[in-house]
């Protein structure tokens, strides 16, 4: 209990209590290891995950590089065995969900101040692919998934609830949280929010076969994105953004400084060095250097702040390690979302919402990706999954 909450409070505030947190979490394992069965599932997941990792030491030649690759990921360890040596009450797993709710709240309405306090320019700033300022280090990309694995759980949460008074708070968290989102305009956030009410739409109509469940919540879905658009100029001006800068690439113009444009170069050259070291890749501790000399190659206007890893896991593994190293990332994710996913529709979100960010950056190359990710599968499946909360 005391490390999850810590883990919840260092993904706000602190790298280093993040850490702290995810490396702590495996002591009731160490203590009753003898008497706990893991799920061998999870355990083949995790180690395909970092299998590829491991082996590349053998051809990285940036040795802290290689090591940081690795060192990031060891959270899926450390916090799949804890979490699976401990079970939790119904009551505890209720308090640390209503701990992340609030938790993330408050960050959001600690950014809403950032926000008016400078709003114009603030509004001006997301035609040049910047956004308000966000807790967990300014990393608005992992921030708004975190919002919407708290819209999820919330959501969830007031499903299991009778009491009206509860209910009433839980919808005024949720409200505020879907408005901060859309505020927020930051496109992984948005995606895996979207996506995830397509998934509980079809979920209504096609398995519960709840036709105005479904119809309500289609209308309920394309009504707030309509009010949205319409009432914040900041998410009206990253649409705008986003257009422009994708009108730009798609010709082939990709201009110097342009976030997009960016990314999708990104994703060319994990492409390309996958392509050309498809046996066993340029080794983890070495990817940056390939990116780099990639861009010299191919495109040397670039700026030095846009050679980055590709915005796409599997190409960073391909990058990495080839194809081999690809292969294996992807039997070890399937398994570990197979492994914890249930047939509920809220699991299934979760599900998606984990996949999506996989998709459009390098989610395991960051600490925050990783314990998001671990956080997901190994207590937020649980928790739903769980007919007890």
């Amino acid at each position: 209990m005391a490390m999850l909450v810590l883990l919840f409070a260092g993904l706000l505030v602190s790298r280093a209590l993040v850490s702290f947190a995810s490396v702590l979490m495996v002591i009731p394992f160490i203590i009753h290891y003898r008497s706990i069965r893991l799920d061998e599932k999870k355990i083949l997941a995790v180690f395909l995950l970092l299998l590829p990792v491991v082996l590349s030491v053998s051809w990285s030649n940036n040795l802290p590089l290689w090591w940081n690759s690795l060192s990031v990921k060891l959270p899926l360890v450390t916090m799949l065995l804890g979490l699976s040596a401990v079970s939790l009450s119904p009551q505890n797993v209720k308090l640390l969900v209503w701990i992340y709710l609030i938790g993330i709240t408050a960050g959001c309405g600690w950014s809403l101040w950032q926000y008016y306090d400078d709003a114009i320019a603030m509004q001006a700033a997301y035609l040049k692919a910047k956004t308000i300022p966000v807790p967990a280090d300014n990393d608005h990309i992992r921030y708004s998934w975190m919002v919407v694995v708290a819209i999820v759980l919330g959501a969830h949460a007031l499903l299991q609830k009778k009491r009206t008074a509860v209910k009433i708070i839980l919808i005024s968290l949720l409200v505020f949280l879907v408005i901060y989102l859309h505020l927020l305009a930051a496109k992984t956030g948005l995606i895996c929010f979207y996506a995830g009410c397509v998934i509980y739409l079809m979920h209504a109509i096609i398995i519960q076969k709840k036709w105005k469940t479904g119809l309500l919540i289609l209308a309920a879905t394309i009504v707030t994105g309509f009010i949205c658009y319409k009432t914040l100029p900041t998410l009206q001006n990253r649409i705008q953004y986003v257009v422009y800068d994708f009108n730009q690439y798609s010709k082939g113009n990709v201009l110097p400084g342009y976030n997009d444009a960016s990314r999708w170069l990104s994703v060319k050259a994990g492409y390309a060095i996958t392509k050309e070291h498809a046996l066993y890749g340029v080794g983890f501790g070495d990817m940056l250097s390939a990116v780099d000399e990639w861009h010299r190659q191919y495109h040397p206007q670039s700026l030095d702040y846009e050679r980055f890893l590709p915005a796409n896991e599997w190409l960073v593994y391909g990058t990495g390690t080839g194809w081999p190293g690809l292969i294996c990332f992807t039997a070890g994710f399937c398994l570990l979302l197979y492994s914890t996913t249930s047939k509920n529709a809220l699991s299934l979100v979760l599900s998606l919402i984990s996949i999506l960010p996989f998709l459009i950056d390098d989610t395991l190359e960051g600490q925050n990706g990783v314990i998001l990710l671990a956080f997901i599968t190994f207590f937020g499946q649980q928790t739903i999954t769980s007919k007890q909360t």
